[in-house]
């Protein structure tokens, strides 16, 4: 049994899917709102949602929304109260409601080969503040990587003067493979450690929960966020940057909570070496490191730091292809050719409604594209292919943060509101 302290919760916990955490939800979805529509929205009825948004203002987790002038905010038309039978409206001016910002705080922080990047939002979802720190990560020990964690969490809070009470979860995205229910970081190219319980000590020294996910589910998160229509069904994100991975959305939900290794995939058993050891990997043709050790073999471009080219260094690469170097093509159509059939497998395994192709290596997809649209042609079943929406959708780090927000207010959210 584990012996982690309980984390204090200044509300009672909640069961998903109870009546208060159906309003929190659509706040977060739809932003201010009036009693009325919240009503709407939820399908309560007025009094049940006049009783619920009393007491979770009691509790602080909801305020009224303020206009520009400082003053709460109103719907033209529209009051507090609505006569159900004749549909007239009486009373007071309707304020709109919204997610009480002060009630606390959530830090999210990304993993990634030689760099981790930190933010805080509030309980809102509003940024607040965000660092990037860039250091040697495969140098580090477990002992050195809880530790690092936790100091760029303080450092977080100490830069916002945030006190540790106002701290309300905490979410950690890892490239590789990530344990989401134990809460360990089981394998990750960004480190040489293993199987390391990162988790628990930082839950132990904050006391508070701890989210942890593959970064390609954060990814997938943010844009199901910010583009619902993808969130509707089964959707797939496939992110190509440092490594490649996969995240899976169902209705807007993270499902598979480690993510896919969709990178480590086979295309030829003695192809390019990969950075989990392997040969042939999807990711051996497609991820940045892959295309940049490649090309410097016949380029003279500077050295990566780790074998992981910076951003700065995938551009040069990036710009030296548009150039119209033929060798830099020939490596920019193989990448394409991994490219589709990392979602050729995609579609005939999972039969997703939409295949999302997003990271920091879609920057480059124009060069990929014909070798990309040739290759996914040959290799999908017609009828498949037409049933599933591609989306390009390039995408920087930051969004791995975004996802994480979402990811842990979505725990939080759970933990903080009372089944009723």
């Amino acid at each position: 049994m584990d012996d982690q302290p309980e984390p204090p919760k200044r509300a009672s916990g909640v069961a998903r899917g109870s009546n208060r955490g159906r309003l929190v939800e659509v706040l977060r979805r739809q932003g201010p709102s009036p009693r009325v529509e919240l009503a709407r929205s939820t399908g309560l009825s007025f009094p049940a949602i006049s009783a619920i948004t009393a007491r979770l203002i009691s509790d602080e987790l909801l305020c009224e929304a303020e206009s520009e002038t400082g003053t709460a905010m109103s719907w033209p038309g529209e009051t507090d109260e609505e006569d159900a039978e004749n549909g007239r409206r009486r009373g007071r001016p309707a304020v709109l409601l919204t997610l009480n910002p002060a009630f606390g705080c959530i830090i999210a922080v990304s993993l990634r080969m030689n760099q981790i990047e930190t933010l805080i939002a509030d309980f809102s979802g509003s940024d607040l503040a965000q660092s990037r720190l860039a250091l040697a990560t495969r140098a580090l020990d477990s002992a050195a990587l809880c530790d690092l964690v936790i100091a760029q969490i303080d450092s977080m809070l100490e830069a916002t003067a945030t006190p540790r009470h106002r701290l309300l979860g905490i979410g950690i995205a890892l490239q590789g493979i990530v344990n989401a229910d134990t809460g360990r970081h089981l394998w990750s190219p960004a480190l040489s450690v293993t199987d390391v319980e990162l988790a628990k000590p930082i839950r132990q020294a904050f006391g508070v929960e701890v989210v942890m996910a593959n970064d390609a589910v954060a990814v997938a998160l943010a844009i199901a966020a910010a583009e619902p229509a993808l969130a509707q069904g089964l959707s797939a994100t496939i992110m190509v940057g440092h490594g490649v991975g996969m995240g899976v959305v169902i209705d807007g939900e993270a499902r598979w909570g480690a993510g896919s290794e969709i990178g480590h995939v086979k295309l030829a058993p003695n192809g390019p070496q990969c950075r989990c050891g392997q040969r042939g990997c999807i990711e051996a043709h497609l991820a940045d490191y892959a295309l940049y050790r490649d090309a410097r073999t016949f380029l003279d471009l500077p050295p990566a730091l780790s074998q992981q080219p910076s951003e700065a260094q995938m551009a040069l690469l990036r710009e030296r292809a548009m150039d119209g170097d033929p060798r830099l093509a020939h490596l920019f159509r193989q990448a394409g050719h991994a490219l589709a059939e990392a979602v050729a497998v995609t579609i005939s395994v999972l039969r997703p409604q939409h295949v999302i192709l997003a990271g920091s290596g879609l920057q480059a997809f124009e060069m990929m594209r014909p070798a990309y649209e040739e290759r996914l042609e040959q290799a999908v079943l017609p009828w498949l292919l037409k049933s599933t929406a591609i989306h390009v959708r390039p995408s920087e780090s930051v969004t791995i943060l975004d996802g994480m927000v979402r990811r842990t207010l979505e725990l939080v959210d759970r933990n903080y509101m009372e089944t009723s």
